[in-house]
C-alpha cells in the first residue's frame, strides 16, 4: 500500500468499515451476525464514536476469522498495521484440521448448562453443568470428561462416557459463543441401548427453568433423532448378500 493510501482510524466502527471493504464483506451476512437489519450496519459504519458492543466484535472476529487484537489494541489505527496483521496471520495458517484460538478459548472458559432432550421418553429435560477449561479440557457433572477441539468457523467438543466409555461429540459455531447462549449439534450412544442418537439443543452461561427451556427447544420429534434396528439389520443384510 502507498503512503498515500495509509487510512488512519480512530474508533472499531472505522476499523469495522475499513476491514468489511478490504475484505469485500456482505452488509446482509454481517446484518445476520448481529441479529439486526442491514441498515443498521450501514448507519454504523458512519460512526465516529464507540458504539460496537464487544459480544458484536467477538462475533465478527470469529465469523470472519480477523485477529480481535484489530479491535482491542487502540495502538493499531491505520490500515497499514490491519492489513500487516491480516497477511501475517493468513501466512502463519498451516493446513490444520483444529487450531490455536486463544480469543474463542477465553470466551468459552468457564461454566455452562448444557440442554436437550434425553432418550428416555420417562425422563425430564437434560441440564448439564459443563466446565470448560483454560487448556481446552472439558468435564461434566456426570464425570464425562474431554477435549475442546477448534476449528475455522466451527468447533467440537469430544468426551469420553464415564460408564459406557462411548464417545459424545458436540459441533456448534464459534461466532455464536459471544453470546453466552448458543446451540449445538450432538451426536451419542442411548443409555443402555448401543444405538446412536441425535440431539439438537443448546448451551447456556446461566440456569433456564425448565418450562422456558421445553419452549426454547420445541417439539422433542423435531430436534432429536433415534437411530432404528432396522437400519443396522439392512446394512447386515447387505454385506451378508455381497459376501
Amino acid at each position: 500500500m502507498q503512503e498515500e493510501a495509509i487510512q488512519h482510524f480512530y474508533n472499531n466502527e472505522e476499523k469495522l468499515n475499513f476491514l468489511i471493504k478490504y475484505l469485500k464483506l456482505n452488509i446482509k451476512d454481517i446484518a445476520n451476525l448481529f441479529g439486526v437489519k442491514p441498515n443498521y450496519i450501514s448507519k454504523l459504519r458512519e460512526h465516529t464514536y464507540d458504539a460496537l458492543k464487544p459480544m458484536h466484535l467477538y462475533a465478527f472476529s470469529g465469523a470472519y476469522d480477523i485477529p480481535y487484537k484489530i479491535f482491542e489494541d487502540r495502538t493499531i489505527k491505520t490500515s497499514t498495521q490491519i492489513i500487516e496483521i491480516i497477511e501475517e496471520q493468513n501466512k502463519e495458517k498451516k493446513e490444520l484440521l483444529f487450531k490455536k484460538d486463544e480469543q474463542l478459548l477465553k470466551s468459552i472458559q468457564g461454566e455452562w448448562y448444557a440442554y436437550f432432550y434425553p432418550s428416555n421418553q420417562f425422563s425430564d429435560i437434560y441440564r448439564i453443568q459443563t466446565t470448560i477449561n483454560a487448556d481446552g479440557t472439558v468435564i461434566d457433572k456426570n464425570k464425562n470428561w474431554g477435549k475442546l477441539l477448534i476449528g475455522t468457523n466451527q468447533s467440537l467438543i469430544v468426551k469420553e462416557a464415564f460408564n459406557s466409555k462411548n464417545l459424545v461429540t458436540i459441533i456448534f459455531d464459534n461466532h455464536q459463543v459471544a453470546y453466552d447462549m448458543f446451540h449445538f449439534s450432538l451426536v451419542s450412544k442411548r443409555n443402555h441401548v448401543n444405538r446412536e442418537m441425535f440431539n439438537y439443543g443448546f448451551f447456556s452461561r446461566h440456569e433456564i427453568e425448565l418450562d422456558r427451556v421445553k419452549t426454547i427447544l420445541g417439539n422433542k420429534e423435531h430436534v432429536q433423532l433415534k437411530m432404528q434396528c432396522e437400519f443396522v439389520e439392512r446394512i447386515a443384510e447387505h454385506v451378508e448378500a455381497i459376501g
